[in-house]
Formats: structure tokens, sequence, C-alpha cells
């Protein structure tokens, strides 16, 4: 799946580029002044993705994964770590950090930064080489790599926590123990499989224990979760938890979890109806007035991607209090996206990263998951906040492409090489050897697929007969579910994938052919909606077979038919 790109030759020192009370529906454009100058730091033609920052004294250090093409992990990937003495202006290349240390060839990426007692400690994310649907089989280790000089030069890696968890947020708790002054460190991390996030503690950043389970759902994939401590002795604790459990690659929800000290036992049952990916969440107190800022990767559809900038207002800390979803502004963005970091400049105003696919074109999530990208930076000045809170949009399916006007030949009884343009990744088109046989006013349809190299038949057919042809040439066929062949569709390489109400909407263009779109899902494993990818948004054309030889491949109805 990972293709080989270039890799662009760089200094080691690269220079930035110069780049409520009332409430409505939609996206209104946010103030300039609040996420502004956004602008490139870092690109070199690979997927660059996973930031994180952190200020010491007068130093910023920008990190993030990279040296891979795609997020499909391999010993390539490495955490590069960057600094800058002038508030992000410029950085400089200060160290990387790899797993070569680790056995396996294991990947390397969720990099975190925490200081404690004068040591640096990166946390990572590391697991085996391949493709992990739900993070199974990843054998997941959170790993830990220690700096004395500021992140100059690093220990070699090793496991800190074991056992299948990923952690991705460490927060510090300062609190009165005893009377007496105490810091732990606490992190959320997530198993294989995602189903579970729990809560780890430790006094020292290197011997971590299980603290209690924040919630455990296969129906929600629980993966990714931010956390935050309220209250006169940090005595409660709340965390937003990602869930994909409306779809794999489309919205979801964002689970609010409370705790109280001793954090064993978490309640998770308000939900808001956005699913923050890899968020980070700032909270920022004036006065009497407290605001929670949320960075994530927001969900559109037709399964593209943006980062975006929210606020949640409500009191998260109670379990009884409704949470209202403000959207402030959408980053520039595509494809694959988001992953923020956030680190002060001075009291008002932080700095803000994201990686992006190419901003233009717009890639679906999944091409872009194996597309290069880039390392993007802002300056956020929360004052600029808006006071009025502008609701997300409604979430709505991705629209059905148009069938071509007017009315066309009614026999196109024959044999057609049918080509579809999945929704998730339109320029990996699967191949079928259409045959159809038109009996009035209805049609037989089979599908045989085609290996997706040789075009010969791979795995058995699907029918659909007696399907009712309109007087326009129109018909919709259903084939029910269907197993789709490996050699069929190597992208996901998976021999469980299958088709679910598997629907053609098509229409007639002439004796020679006809065109349309695809609804119903493709599904991996399970039986939930949680294991499903929605279909629509998905193309088709179909072009007589004469011969021996098979047309050029059409894969959507011509625009002006």
């Amino acid at each position: 799946m990972n293709r080989g790109l270039t890799l662009l030759v760089i200094g080691l020192v690269f220079s930035l580029a110069a780049c409520g009370e009332d409430s409505s529906e939609g996206t209104l454009p946010a103030p300039a002044s609040f996420a502004s100058d956004q602008h490139i730091v870092y690109s070199d033609g690979l997927h660059n993705e996973n930031t994180e920052m952190i200020r010491l004294d007068d130093r910023l250090l920008l990190i993030f994964r990279g040296g891979e093409t795609g997020q499909m992990g391999s010993a390539r990937a490495r955490i590069k770590i960057f600094a800058s003495a002038d508030d992000g202006r410029t950085f400089t290349l200060l160290s990387e950090v790899n797993a070569d240390s680790l056995p396996g060839g294991r990947d390397i990426r969720d990099p975190k930064l925490v200081e404690m007692n004068g040591t640096l400690f990166l946390y990572a994310i590391s697991r085996v080489p391949g493709f992990h649907y739900r993070d199974l089989f990843g054998e997941a280790e959170t790993v830990r790599a220690e700096s004395t000089d500021g992140g100059q030069t690093w220990t070699l890696p090793v496991p800190t926590f074991g056992g299948g968890w990923g952690f991705w947020r460490f927060t510090r708790r300062q609190y009165l123990s005893a009377d007496q002054p105490h810091e732990t460190l606490y992190a959320t991390g997530y198993n294989d499989g995602d189903t579970t996030v729990a809560l780890f503690a430790s006094d020292d950043g290197i011997q971590w224990l299980k603290r209690g389970t924040i919630i455990q759902s296969y129906n929600d994939v629980p993966s990714e979760a931010e956390l935050q401590f309220f209250g006169e002795n940090s005595e409660k604790a709340v965390a937003l938890v990602r869930l994909d459990n409306q779809d794999i690659l489309a919205d979801g929800q964002t689970a609010i979890c409370t705790s109280t000290d001793p954090f064993t036992t978490w309640e998770c049952g308000r939900r808001i109806e956005q699913r923050l990916d890899g968020p980070t969440w700032v909270v920022r107190t004036s006065g009497n007035q407290t605001r929670h800022f949320v960075f994530a990767r927001k969900h559109l559809p037709c399964t593209f991607k943006r980062t975006a900038a929210y606020e949640l207002r409500g009191d998260l800390t109670d379990p009884q209090a409704p949470i209202e979803v403000c959207e402030i502004q959408e980053l520039k963005s595509s494809g694959d996206t988001a992953y923020t970091a956030v680190a002060a400049l001075n009291p008002n105003q932080s700095l803000l990263s994201w990686y992006s696919s190419p901003v233009s074109p717009d890639l679906p999530w999944l091409e872009g998951q194996f597309s290069p990208s880039d390392i993007w930076l802002a300056t956020v000045n929360f004052d600029a906040a808006p006071a009025a809170c502008v609701h997300p949009a409604a979430k709505h399916p991705c629209p059905a492409p148009p069938l071509p006007a007017g009315s066309a030949v009614l026999d196109v009884t024959g044999q057609y090489l049918l080509t579809l343009a999945p929704v998730i990744w339109p320029a990996m088109p699967v191949s079928f050897q259409a045959d159809i046989a038109v009996h009035g006013s209805s049609v037989d349809l089979t599908l045989q697929p085609l290996d997706a190299v040789t075009k010969v038949p791979a795995g058995a057919s699907w029918s659909a007969s007696g399907a009712p042809i309109g007087s326009d040439g129109s018909f919709i066929a259903n084939f029910g579910t269907q197993q789709i062949p490996t050699a069929a569709y190597p992208l996901l390489n998976d021999p469980f994938l299958r088709v679910g109400d598997f629907t053609l909407t098509a229409k007639t263009t002439s004796r020679d052919g006809f065109c349309g779109y695809a609804t119903g899902y493709a599904q991996v494993v399970g039986n939930n909606v949680s294991d499903q990818i929605r279909l629509e948004g998905s193309t088709f054309g179909a072009t007589r077979i004469t011969g021996d030889t098979l047309p050029p491949a059409v894969s959507a109805c011509a625009r002006g038919s």
C-alpha cells in the first residue's frame, strides 16, 4: 500500500513561511484574529503527522512523526524534534527518535512531551508493521525516551507500558495529599481493538499503574481521550473521548466522561454529535469565566476532513449539565489532517500546530492517509474568540451524484466493463464484468468482480434480477450482501471485506453504456454500524465490451450528458 516518494533535500534550519449569548446553526466566518497566519512550516514530500509542542523556558519544541509515505507503520517512521528560540518564527532540527532499538521493525507515532524534575520525557505509541483495522493485532506499546539537555540527545526508546495499550494524553495533577503538595502524572490510553479507554497514573513518569476504566464499548470504538482536572484540589476529572460509532470514516460522537478522586469509576452518559479526533483541549479562565477550546479533526460528508477550532460551553464536570458545541473556525486543511498541539506564546496567544494533506485538491480521508502531508502553524488569539455561539452544521449523508438528464436507448443487452469509483478513494476503482439483459420493462444484471491487476474473473458473481426500468432508461439493482475478493480490491488487503445492501442506481446513456452511483456499505469485520463504511458518493460507469479487448475504464457519468 505504501508508495515511494522522493525525499526532498532540506536544511537543518528552515524559516516559517510568511504566508455566549446568541446561538445559530451553520458556519459563520470567524474573526481572522482568532487563528491567523496559517502557513506550512515543514514539507518534505513524505507523510508527516501527529504534532506536539512544549515550551521549555525560552524555547519552543515542535515534534511530529515523519519518515513515512503514509499511515501504515514501518521502521522508517521517526519522531523529528525541532526547536525555536524566537517564538516559532524559525526552527532548527535538534534530533530524531526512531524505534530501531525495539524488535520487530516497529513503527513509532503519536509523540507527547512531558518535563519532570529536569528530565524531558518523549512518550510515543509503537506498533508492529502493517495495516491494523481498529488497531487489532498491532501489539501496541507505549514507549519512552528521555533527554536531559532539552531534546538535543535522547536515550533509546524503551517500553513504558505494554499489553496492547497506547497512551494518548499526559496530564499533570497538582493537589494536596495529607496536607502536603503532591504531583501525579496521569495518562489516558486505549487498547488494541479500540474497545476500552483507561486511566493510568505515575509518580515518576516511568512506572505506571492502571487506575480505572473510563469507557468500555465495542460499538462505540473509543480511542483518543483528552483529560483535565478541576476543583479546589483537582479532585474532579473530565475526559473527552473520541467515538468512531457512526461509520468508520464518517462522523461520530464524543463522550464526556467524569470522575472524582480516586478516579476508579467513571460516568460517560453525555455525548456530543461531533467526533473530535486527536483533540487538544485548552482551558482558559478569566475572573469567574472559564472557556473550553478544543482543536480537532472535523468530519464532512463523503469522507472529507478538516482541522477546526471549537468551544464547549456548559459545566463539563456535572454529568447532568447540558453541553453546547460552538464551531469557531475551520483551518486550512484537507485529506488526512488534524492531530493538533498548542504552546503558549504569551498570556493571550498560543502557537497552534496541525498536519494536513495538500489543501488542493481536496482528497478523501483514506487517500490522504497514503499521500504526502505537511506540518502547519497558526497563531491563536484566545481573546478574539467570539461571544456568540455558532453551532456546527447539522449532519447529512453524502449527496447522490446526479444522473444524466433526458431519455436514452433502452435495450442495452450485452456485456460491459463496469468501473466503480468508491467514495473512500475514487482513484482506486473496482472493476466488474457486467452482463445485462433487458426484458421489456425490466433488466437482469450480473456483476463478475475482476482481478485489479489482470482483469480476469475473481470470486463468485453477483446477480440482481427483474429490476424495473423507467421510460427514461433508469433502473435500480440491489445485490444484497456480497463478498469482495481480495484480488479485486487489494487496497485494504483483507479477505473479510464485504458489501451490504449494495445497490446500483443507473441510467442508460446510449446503446453502448450506462452509468450512475452506488449505495450501501462496505464492512471489514463485525456486524455493527461502527464497522461499516457508507458507499454513498461512489460512482460508476459501464462501457460495452466488443471483441477481446476491454474498453477504457469510465467510473462516472460524463458531465453534460
